[in-house]
């Protein structure tokens, strides 16, 4: 008998809404996307003719784990070394390494999977190895990682992707929580990463890491340069965050709360203007759960302290105004920030424009006319301190 089409339908097994999906009467298959790695899933088909439903047929899925990321081998000797790789985001049973030097036997190990690291001893000098590292979950197993490494005869060799360097060997922080911490596992460059400010249980969020200026092991949440992102935005996208981590962005009060609870943060703000560039630093920062809250205050640099003003000033948008004045300041100035009556700084403000104070001001600047072409405001925790290697 014909049929209009079909309806699938999938279910994670322990958390989340159903997905149904229309296929037509001549397709007999469907990829289905965005799955949870190491998920079972409950999927039923259903013919469709008119209003008229068919009895479901139902199977089971399970999806393969995720594989271990970021693997590399550090401290290597001629016998030995330190395998380091960042675990699977779901949960594993177990890890299974395989290692070998192509002209004899693979050796296999398996460890728990809740590892991270795994010596290597007993190997041979001077001779490359390449290692494998899957996850496992029942008998699923996920996708390999792959590193190569050359034991030493005189002179170490290691071939990682991506290349860290090590002060001392392993990485310091294997979930780090911020920038500072990716600083110091031994990443130089500033660049998006990933971080986990609540441990390695907790969810994960990618960050742009300002690693040059100052010490570097900035954690970057506001950035203006082109004008290229609208930031004259209502109240959940500033919970949420917006833009682009690799331009400009704001990223998010829920985030940036979650960072500054963690630990005492400091705050630096860049403004650049032309040829001209200015700072302002300040010894406390943070952002209540509250209304988001801020708290900021101890400054010193060159740009003025044009944000003590703000302090103790919760945050408002064009659609949400908890503050207490008679002025809407989020709708006179056309963004969302820790508005008080109404603003000395506005980095929210509208990109290029110089009247009505809306724009990019920071008044002990630049004044309330002038719209600065480039702003980056930054965190990194009280207690950092920049490895030796980076103090000038």
């Amino acid at each position: 008998i014909s049929v209009d089409g079909f309806k699938v339908t999938y279910t994670h097994a322990d958390e989340g809404e159903p997905v149904s999906v229309g296929v037509g009467s001549r397709d007999s298959t469907l990829d289905l996307a965005q799955l949870s790695p190491g998920s079972s899933y409950e999927v039923t088909v259903i013919s469709t003719l008119g209003l008229d439903e068919s009895d479901p047929i139902k199977d089971t899925v399970m999806t393969l784990p995720d594989p271990p990321t970021d693997l590399q081998a550090v401290n290597v000797t001629d016998s030995s070394a330190l395998l380091l790789w960042r675990p699977a985001l779901a949960t594993v049973d177990k890890y299974t390494i395989v290692y070998g030097s192509g002209t004899g036997k693979s050796l296999r190990v398996t460890i728990s999977g809740n590892a991270a690291e795994q010596q290597l001893s007993g190997l041979e000098g001077s001779t490359t190895y390449t290692v494998t590292v899957r996850s496992q979950l029942g008998n699923l197993e996920s996708s390999p990682a792959t590193t190569s490494f050359t034991t030493k005869s005189g002179q170490v060799c290691v071939i990682t992707e991506p290349p860290f360097s090590f002060s001392e060997g392993t990485l310091k922080f294997p979930f780090p929580a911020d920038c500072s911490q990716e600083l110091l596992n031994g990443v130089v460059t500033s660049d998006v990463v990933e971080i986990f400010p609540q441990g390695k249980l907790g969810k994960s969020m990618n960050v742009s890491c300002d690693m040059e200026t100052d010490g570097g092991g900035w954690t970057v949440f506001q950035r203006r340069k082109d004008g290229s992102v609208e930031f004259y935005n209502g109240w959940k996208d500033y919970v949420s965050g917006f833009g682009n981590l690799s331009g400009e962005f704001w990223l998010g009060l829920e985030k940036i709360h979650n960072l500054t609870k963690m630990t005492k943060m400091n705050l630096r703000v860049d403004l650049r203007d032309g040829s001209e560039q200015v700072f302002a630093k300040y010894s406390t920062f943070e952002v209540s759960n509250r209304n988001y809250k801020l708290s900021v205050g101890g400054y010193s640099g060159t740009a003025g302290d044009s944000l003590s003003y703000h302090n103790n000033c919760v945050f408002s948008t064009k659609d949400r105004d908890p503050a207490p004045w008679l002025t809407r300041c989020a709708i006179s100035y056309q963004a969302g920030w820790w508005y008080k009556n109404c603003h000395e700084a506005n980095l929210n403000g509208r990109y290029g424009i110089d009247y009505k104070h809306q724009g990019l001001i920071w008044k002990s600047w630049k004044g309330e006319y002038h719209s600065i072409q480039f702003t980056e405001m930054k965190m990194r925790p009280a207690s950092f301190r920049p490895p030796a290697s980076r103090t000038k």
